[in-house]
């Protein structure tokens, strides 16, 4: 029980960037995260840029990202 737990790359987030991704798996889209948080639409793509970023979640063409991000959210 005292044992610690492994840090992974969800650590690395800030809490507004968790409370995005958070909104991204419930399946809102930037203009509905921003208005949930009373964000502009540059302030959340930065997020979802920085939350990209944080988790190696590269530009692929065989790839969406997004849906990683969640993923990666989900295990974590």
């Amino acid at each position: 029980v005292a044992r610690k737990r492994a840090r992974g790359p969800l650590d690395e987030l800030t809490e507004r960037e968790r409370a995005v991704l958070a909104l991204i798996a419930e399946g809102l889209s930037n203009a509905a995260i921003g208005e949930r948080m009373y964000l502009s639409p540059k302030t959340v793509e930065a997020h979802i840029s920085q939350i990209f970023m944080k988790l190696n979640l590269r530009p692929a063409a065989d790839q969406h990202r997004r849906v990683l991000a969640v993923l990666a959210y989900l295990r974590g």
